[in-house]
């Protein structure tokens, strides 16, 4: 009998089909284990109780993942004939299940060895630890003694696979950066957490995430940040102290860069080193997909494909092309970012290749230049007087305002200049964050049509001055921030209609930093209202 397991893993690392090889090597029968695009095929044949013992021990041996997704199983008539993947690869791996069951055995040999390793996460080659100039088992008493010093407020620098960190028990969160958490279980009485995210912490890739912090633990401790960046143990080191640190009620460790700040220094000797460091990706999580938004552990051919262009909206939309395998498809890219030029590009093979769909935004020098061009349109020109009139109080504040920094050509920018010339106390952003309405006003986001595609304008002046007209008809701040977000999500859908109007289009992409903010990504993906296919970066970061 032959059953196919087939596993959505979004990523060509090797990771998960190591594991599957170890499985498969547990029990007795013939296996072939195939990587192609989105999926990951074990196909092993045995006798139907030997399948049956093997599926039900699979999940012990395999770990959970950032990229993996989903799994189904059918049964085949044989084996098919294709070779198995090659299952080398460079990066290291966090502790495995295998492993760290080993070590919470009181009976086992390895019982508390922060260096235990297998043939998937190998990691330390005949390594002890260094505490005050002296070599030092790995032992329970160790970590005891350790988290007690932190309990004394102590600082403790510690070598682990990531680098060299210093950590100390949790004071001033608004002066902490990174959080270590000790105990998954409770991260809740300092963030807003959601399932996807605690899973996404204890994943074998062990990444950051940054956490809203919830608003009790705010008021009660008086914090004025609103986000927390935490992860979890990667290394066996960290995992023990965290052990005992959740023991003593210590649920988190500020992590510091500072390594000349420390009171104890945990230090680790090994006879072979092997110069690799455990890369912790900073992750997005959404109900259905995650956004690497940081990471040194992604297929390298990617940073390739990605030189190719000097525009990075345009290099971007390469590497989702690559990782779609998209280059004999007609695909409409959106590259929304907070730092860099926004893009919007077309690729076919139509063309031979790619062209933009709009021109390079034009950002005023000042709020007096960009008043100074409404008063060359009669309707406008009116406006602004009413405007004047009406809050000449922030007319005159915002021809204060030095807009001379805001140069990258987006939305992003022209929402800066909306805040200053509306005078609004919040970015856009998190004004729209805090809307509590479902819909916002329609801002214009208008184009200046063109008989060719690729020759349009963004019209900015009709943009904000949509603003303007609802702040005089009485609309809040708030509501309106809602309607800058929701109108540029319309106007995505709005485009990627008018292009498959003339072109048949196979998708659309969407990349940049933007795509970070659930309230964006939810309604850009809302307003795509055809049955286009939605492409993202898998692996590659976001945004590079």
């Amino acid at each position: 009998m032959v059953l196919e397991f087939k596993f959505k893993y979004l990523s060509k690392n090797k990771t998960f089909g190591k594991f599957l090889d170890l499985a498969a090597k547990k029990s007795s029968c013939e296996y072939k284990i195939v990587q192609k695009l989105d999926f990951i095929y074990l196909y092993i044949k045995c006798s139907q109780e030997s399948l049956s013992d093997f599926s039900n021990s699979l999940s012990l041996y395999l770990p959970m993942s950032i990229f993996y997704y989903d799994v189904s199983v059918n049964p085949l008539d044989e084996l098919p004939n294709v070779q198995s993947m090659s299952l080398e690869q460079d990066n290291l791996i966090s502790f495995c299940p295998t492993c760290l069951k080993t070590v919470e055995d009181e009976k086992s040999k390895d019982y508390y060895n922060a260096f235990k390793s297998c043939e998937i996460c190998d990691s330390y080659k005949e390594a002890n630890f260094i505490l005050d100039n002296h070599k030092v088992n790995s032992s329970k008493e160790l970590f005891e003694n350790l988290a007690e010093k932190i309990n004394e407020n102590k600082k403790i620098k510690i070598k682990t696979l990531s680098g060299t960190f210093v950590f100390s028990k949790l004071k001033d969160l608004d002066s902490s950066e990174n959080l270590l958490a000790t105990n998954l279980v409770n991260i809740s009485s300092l963030v807003v957490e959601n399932k996807t995210d605690i899973v996404s912490l204890a994943c074998i890739e062990k990444p950051s995430i940054d956490f809203k912090i919830n608003e009790i633990y705010k008021l009660k401790n008086q914090i004025k940040k609103d986000f927390i960046n935490i992860r979890f143990a990667n290394d066996l080191t960290l995992y023990f102290l965290c052990t005992e640190l959740s023991k003593l009620n210590i649920n988190f460790l500020n992590i510091e860069n500072k390594e000349n700040e420390f009171d104890i220094f945990l230090d680790i000797e090994e006879k072979t080193q092997t110069n690799k460091v455990l890369d912790i990706p900073l992750i997005k999580c959404f109900e259905n997909k995650k956004f690497i938004l940081k990471s040194n552990s992604y297929d390298k051919s990617l940073d390739v494909i990605y030189s190719k262009f000097e525009e990075k909206n345009k290099s971007q939309f390469m590497t989702v092309l690559a990782e779609n395998e998209l280059f004999d498809k007609s695909i409409v890219n959106f590259y929304i970012s907070t730092k860099d030029d926004d893009g919007l590009s077309f690729y076919s093979q139509k063309f031979d290749g790619l062209i933009d769909i709009v021109k390079p935004f034009y950002i005023p020098n000042s709020i007096e230049q960009f008043f100074e061009t409404m008063k060359n349109d009669e309707t406008s020109s009116r406006l602004l007087q009413n405007y004047k009139e009406k809050f000449e109080d922030d007319y005159n504040e915002a021809l204060k305002s030095d807009i001379s920094s805001y140069k990258t050509k987006s939305f992003y920018n022209y929402w800066k200049i909306a805040k200053q010339i509306l005078c609004f106390k919040e970015d856009i952003l998190e004004n729209a964050n805090k809307c509590m309405l479902e819909k916002g006003p329609r801002i214009d986001y208008k184009l200046v049509e063109d008989e060719k595609l690729y020759n349009r304008e963004f019209d900015y002046v009709k943009l904000i001055k949509s603003a303007m007209s609802f702040k005089l008809a009485g609309v809040d701040e708030e509501t309106i921030s809602l309607g800058f977000i929701e109108s540029l999500a319309h106007f995505i859908g709005y485009e990627l209609d008018n292009i498959n109007s003339s072109y048949d289009l196979d998708g659309v992409s969407l990349c940049g930093d933007m795509f970070r903010y659930d309230i964006f990504t939810a309604l850009v993906e809302k307003s795509i209202t055809k049955n286009f296919n939605i492409y993202y970066n898998k692996e590659f970061v976001i945004q590079k």
